[in-house]
This record gives C-alpha cells, sequence and structure tokens, in this order.
C-alpha cells in the first residue's frame, strides 16, 4: 500500500465560477450536480465503494436529540432530566430487530447506557427469529484509548438481561481499527441493503440521554442508498483483516493494551465457532438512473465518504471533501450550517483562541463560502457549538464539544479568506457585508432546569448544512479538519428540503438567533473586523510556558471524549539536584523516567509508561510530559512506581545493540499511594523524595489527576 503523504484537501477554485443551470438532464439539482461532476471527474476510482450517486426513501422526521419540541415547547427539567431522548437508542434498536440476513454498525466508540441495552435487546430479537443474521460491529481505535473488543463483544451477546443462547443462528464481529491518526468516525446503521441510519449521533448514554445533553443529528432512509453504508464499511474491514494478519504481536497482546504502533488493528467473534473473519458484503442490485427512481417515488442521493489514511492514493482520497467543496461552490442565495465548528483544535494562550501545533483552518471551505459571499451575494448562516461544552456531569476529558473558538474567530477567518482570495477587495463593501450576508449564533437551547442554564454553554455536534434551500448534507464528518474516516448523504430534493428546515433549521435558527436581543448576540461586526488582525494559526511549543503547554496537552487529551472515568494522569514536571551517575569527568546524566502502576500483590495492572531521556539533562531535568493510565479496575488499591535512570551506552556505542548491552543506572526510585488522592478533576501537586542525600535530597515534582471519577 503506498501510504499518503499529506491529505487530500484542497483543489483548484476559480472564485468567479458559479453553477447557474438550475436543473440537469440527470435528474439531479444544480447542486446535487456540482458534487457529482467532481466526484466522477476527481474520485472515479472510489465510486460504488465510498461515494455513488443513487437514491431511496427518507423515513418520518428527521432525527434530533432531544426531539423537536424541546426546541420550544417543552424544556429538560427533572421529571425528564433521563428520560427526554430514549425514543432515540429504541430507534436504533428498532431498525436492527429488521434484519433478516446482515446488519452493519459503525461508530466512534463503543455504545453503553441505554444505547448498549436497546442493541443488545434487539440482537435478543433477531436470535429469538431463528435467521441467520451476520452482524459486523465496527468502531474506532483512538490514540491512547484502545478499544476492548473482546469486551465489547461480550456486553453485545452476553448482556445480562439479553444473553444470546450458544445455539443462536446469529454471527458477531467486533471490529476497531486505527491507521496513524486516522480511524472510524462514521456513524452508520446499514440492515439487509434496506433499512439505514446514519448521521452525528455517537452511542454514548451520558453524553445524549442525561441533562444538559448535546444537541445532535441523524436520519432513518430505506431503499437502494442503505447497501452504499454496508459497501462502505467492506473496506475497513478488509484493513482489518489484513493487518490482523500480519501482526502477530498485536493479535497476541490484550485489546485494552495501549501501543504505541503506526496502525493498532482488534477483533473479537461470537460464537467461538464461527470464522475468525467476518464476510464482506455484496450488493445484490445497482441504482436506476436517478429519472427512473424517482418515477418511482424515491429521492435523488448522493452517498459519499472518506477513508482517511486507508486511501491508496492521495490524488484521489477522501471524495467527500471534494463533493462539500463543490455543494458550497454551487450556492446561488443561501448557505446555512449548524455545526461544531469550523476551527481547528484550540487552547486558550495570551487571552485568546490559538490553534493546537498541526491544526490548520479548513482553506477550502472558507474560501468558497468567502467567495459566495462576496462574489454572487450568498447568505450565510451558521450555528456553532458554545466553545468547550461539557454535557451530563462528565469531566472535560470525557467529552468536550466545541474547539474553543468563538464565533466572531470564525467570522474573521471568513472575512480574510476573501480578502485572500479575492482581488481587489472594496473594504468599505466588505465591512458592509458582515452581519448582512454573514451572520453566526452559539447554538441555544429552552433553558429547562436540566437544560444548559448557562445561555452561552449548550453543545452541538451537528455536521448539517442547506445549500439554497434545495439541497443538504448530513453525515458524520466535521467541516474542521479531521483526517477520519466519514460518510454522509446528500438529499438531492427540493421538497424534503423544506421539510426539513421546518422541522429542525427554523426552529435552531430562531432560538439561537432570531429571538435573541441584537445587543446579547453572539456576533459584533466589531469585534469581527477588529479580528482581522489576529493570527489563529499554531504557536511553536518552544514559546510556550510550561503552564500554556498544560493546557495544550489538556485541550489534546479532551478532544478525543468517550473515555472510561477510572483514569489516572500524571504530569511529569521535573526533577532537582540528581545525582551524577556518570562520573565527575563524563558529562552530566541522560536521564529519564518510568512509571509503573501494581496491585496490593506488587503485579503491573497497567503498561509501564516511559518519558523521553533528557541528553545532559544536569541535575535538574525538565520532562514537561503527560501520561495517561487508562481503564483502571480499582484505582485507589493501587501504587505508583516512578524511578528515575540514566540512560547509559556502551564505550560510547549506539543504537539497539548497544541499548540491550547497556545497564542504565538508577538514580532514585519512589512510591505514591493512589488511595491518598482526592476525587477533583483538579491536579494534586506534589514533589517525591527519589534519594536521600548529605545536603539535599534528590526529587521529582509530579501531579495526578483522578479526572474526578475516583478518589477519596
Amino acid at each position: 500500500m503506498v501510504e499518503p503523504q499529506e491529505d487530500a484537501f484542497s483543489e483548484e477554485s476559480d472564485c468567479d465560477a458559479a453553477a447557474e443551470d438550475n436543473s440537469t438532464p440527470d435528474g439531479l439539482s444544480y447542486v446535487g450536480e456540482a458534487a457529482r461532476g467532481v466526484l466522477s471527474e476527481k474520485h472515479a476510482a472510489y465510486r460504488n465503494v465510498c461515494w455513488n450517486v443513487t437514491h431511496g426513501k427518507v423515513v418520518g422526521e428527521i432525527a434530533q436529540t432531544p426531539p423537536r419540541e424541546y426546541w420550544k415547547d417543552r424544556q429538560i427539567n427533572d421529571d425528564c432530566e433521563t428520560c427526554h431522548s430514549d425514543s432515540f437508542p429504541e430507534k436504533m434498536g428498532e431498525i436492527i430487530s429488521k434484519a433478516t440476513e446482515w446488519v452493519d454498525f459503525t461508530s466512534l466508540g463503543p455504545p453503553d447506557g441505554k444505547f448498549l441495552d436497546c442493541i443488545a435487546k434487539a440482537l435478543k430479537a433477531l436470535s429469538d427469529s431463528g435467521n441467520s443474521v451476520t452482524v459486523r460491529f465496527l468502531v474506532g481505535n483512538i490514540v491512547g484509548m484502545p478499544t476492548d473488543d473482546h469486551a465489547l463483544c461480550r456486553a453485545l451477546t452476553k448482556h445480562p438481561d439479553y444473553e444470546l443462547p450458544d445455539d443462536s443462528n446469529i454471527r458477531v464481529w467486533v471490529g476497531s481499527w486505527r491507521k496513524g491518526v486516522s480511524w472510524n468516525h462514521a456513524k452508520i446503521i446499514a440492515v439487509d441493503g434496506k433499512y439505514l441510519f446514519t448521521g452525528g449521533h455517537n452511542v454514548w448514554d451520558p453524553h445524549y440521554l442525561k441533562k444538559n445533553p448535546v444537541r445532535d443529528l441523524s436520519m432513518e432512509a430505506e431503499g437502494q442508498v442503505t447497501q452504499d453504508g454496508h459497501v462502505f464499511a467492506n473496506r475497513m474491514w478488509q484493513f482489518i483483516i489484513k493487518k490482523h494478519k500480519a501482526y502477530i504481536f498485536q493479535t497476541r497482546a490484550p485489546d485494552w493494551v495501549p501501543m504505541l504502533y503506526k496502525s493498532r488493528i482488534a477483533i473479537a467473534h461470537w460464537p467461538p465457532s464461527v470464522e475468525e473473519y467476518p464476510p464482506l458484503y455484496e450488493p445484490s442490485s445497482e441504482p436506476l438512473p436517478i429519472p427512473e427512481a424517482v418515477e418511482q417515488g424515491d429521492l435523488p442521493m448522493i452517498t459519499c465518504g472518506r477513508y482517511g489514511t486507508l486511501h491508496h492514493d492521495d490524488a484521489t482520497a477522501n471524495p467527500s471533501d471534494s463533493a462539500i467543496v463543490a455543494m458550497l461552490k454551487s450556492a446561488q442565495k443561501s448557505i446555512k450550517m449548524s455545526l461544531q465548528d469550523l476551527g481547528p483544535l484550540a487552547v486558550v494562550l495570551g487571552g485568546r483562541p490559538r490553534a493546537l501545533p498541526g491544526g490548520v483552518w479548513p482553506e477550502a471551505y472558507l474560501r468558497e463560502i468567502a467567495c459566495a459571499i462576496y462574489e454572487r451575494g450568498v447568505d450565510v448562516e451558521i450555528v456553532l457549538s458554545n466553545p468547550n461544552s461539557i454535557p451530563s456531569n462528565l469531566t472535560p476529558l470525557e467529552a468536550n464539544y466545541g474547539n474553543g473558538w468563538t464565533c466572531e474567530d470564525v467570522a474573521s477567518e471568513i472575512i480574510k479568506a476573501i480578502q485572500s482570495n479575492i482581488q481587489d477587495v472594496d473594504e468599505e463593501r466588505l465591512s458592509g457585508l458582515v452581519g448582512i450576508n454573514l451572520r453566526l449564533a452559539y447554538l441555544r437551547t429552552n433553558l429547562g432546569t436540566m437544560d444548559w442554564q448557562e445561555k452561552k454553554k449548550a453543545g452541538n455536534h451537528a455536521k448539517f448544512f442547506v445549500v439554497d434551500d434545495i439541497c443538504y448534507y448530513i453525515g458524520s464528518q466535521n467541516l474542521y479538519i479531521a483526517n477520519l474516516a466519514e460518510w454522509g448523504i446528500i438529499i438531492d430534493n427540493e421538497e424534503q428540503t423544506q421539510k426539513v428546515l421546518e422541522e429542525y433549521w427554523n426552529p435552531l435558527w430562531e432560538k439561537s438567533y432570531l429571538d435573541v436581543p441584537e445587543d446579547e448576540r453572539d456576533f459584533n461586526v466589531d469585534n469581527v473586523l477588529a479580528g482581522l488582525e489576529l493570527d489563529r494559526n499554531p504557536q511553536d511549543f518552544s514559546d510556550l510556558s510550561p503552564e500554556e503547554l498544560e493546557a495544550m496537552l489538556l485541550a489534546k487529551k479532551a478532544a478525543r471524549g468517550g473515555g472510561s472515568s477510572n483514569n489516572l494522569m500524571v504530569w511529569l514536571k521535573r526533577a532537582s539536584n540528581l545525582k551524577n551517575a556518570d562520573g565527575l569527568f563524563s558529562g552530566s546524566s541522560d536521564s529519564y523516567v518510568t512509571l509503573r502502576l501494581v496491585d496490593g500483590d506488587g503485579k503491573t495492572v497497567s503498561v509501564p509508561q516511559q518519558s523521553k531521556v533528557i541528553p545532559d539533562g544536569g541535575p535538574n531535568p525538565h520532562w514537561n510530559e503527560q501520561f495517561v493510565f487508562e481503564g483502571l479496575d480499582t484505582p485507589a488499591a493501587y501504587t505508583l512506581k516512578v524511578s528515575v535512570l540514566d540512560k547509559d551506552s556502551l564505550f560510547g556505542l549506539e543504537g539497539q545493540i548497544a541499548d540491550y548491552l547497556a545497564m542504565d543506572d538508577k538514580l532514585g526510585a519512589a512510591t505514591v499511594d493512589l488511595g491518598t488522592l482526592a476525587n477533583t478533576t483538579e491536579f494534586q501537586e506534589m514533589e517525591i523524595v527519589i534519594s536521600d542525600g548529605w545536603f539535599s535530597d534528590s526529587t521529582v515534582s509530579l501531579a495526578l489527576n483522578t479526572h474526578g471519577g475516583w478518589g477519596n
């Protein structure tokens, strides 16, 4: 496989070009045709793999949590704090229960709470039906948060209320994957090539079904379009199977063990007698021509996805990126967006947000929005998540919606895109467009006693946009850049688009913008224009203070979300007064630290961690690194063992042979009883003595954090 060098995202654009024909011979609107055209031209190799022109029926209302009556007519209060959105996981279970042959389920992470209950109940119903059903359950394998596929397989098949009998006819495979910093983010339920459920929802109970729920959006469909959901999952399963056959050590290590490999895969199956690997889905039919499908009552649809680093060739990689750019480029009247964010992950440094290292603004999307506003007078309305919104009683490291940017930050970057992409911009006219053609707002809710009482904290996780009120996208793909595997659907029908606007966008925009007094809105024209001089791109690590580095590392951890509450974060700061193990004339020690968790019997309970080596670090080396021990069973009963060592080489040799032969000198060691830690989200500072000295002790400065998940 050829490794892609870069995420293929940007493409050539002519800001003056825009579609003018409102219809096409293929039965698509000019918006749908713009997407189809670039997909056919640039990504033909991936047609019928991760994009397709197809058709189907949209079933019922758009699926939003909480349901749409909570925008205006109802509030989340004590009486419905834990049941306001129960119908959503129940709908997922209902769709799975329709299967007679095949179920594909893909999501970012494993289900929990009522989501797990409803899925397990559906599998039990399939088992009781007597049908032979293939179930493929696929999730991401996030860096530092490995998925325990075997535990998930047990949870699905041995649920205490819905345990599957050993002689069941259904076959279940659970798989997860990561390649570099790419993993699955698509959310798909595809059943029998007939029934489909997809959108932005993860399957995490505390995020969606409790107080202060994050708002999100999915959709139900039926028909030919479903087959594309099955086929999209095939490619990811092929990667898992190929790597599982090749990775001898990974296949023998427990799934939950973190590993610093470029790729990480795992797979489990039930019952034990079935084949180790699942079969691939084979489509039973091809889509009809769109005019013929419309005559039969179906709607035109374009499925579009991306595989991130699984693509073979970056020249044709990630079709959905190109489709989204083409849709924005085709806009003639309006663009409406409901998004988590448009900017990269950020952290507040010096009183304002800055992108994390490696993060970039989505140049191609901003460019087309900018050109639409300035060249064609398109009205752009955007609803974003409030920065750093945390639902329920979760901690910032378990859930964090909104990347840290204000509405004014995003608006300023759009205006800067106008300045950089269009020649001879009229600055006076440009100023007039802000607030007239460009309007942004944070998501606001009906403010029940259990629903974001702080007005500017509500979270949004939708990935939804509408072009010219005739065509819309709904799926898993954020418009800030994250090179993950994504999938969504473009619905190209004006009547259906108007229906979704009525069900979702209109009450959302009314609550978030129209009903808000002008002086309280989240968007001030003067602030947007003043912000044009700010640099929101990443800052070099070397320029950061220790406090700023801490904030940046925490922001990266928080972005992953969905983790176990029984975690321990160790912030290794520095050491003081270390002895020189190399002797007076041999330079100073090349010091590093190892961290190990042991239980009461002295047995290691998690993968040991090691810091970087500080060459010639002297007596007072600074590491400023953070480590996370995850998925701990009884952390308060464990002991953290801290050892400081000097990295030696043999007679000045380097490389693996020298490392093997040399014996590193121990500069000191100490232990920390984790049973003494408090249950808090704050870091608990400590300085531990690792070696007694004649005049002063050798010490290590640490800070430990239980994230409020455990402790005294």
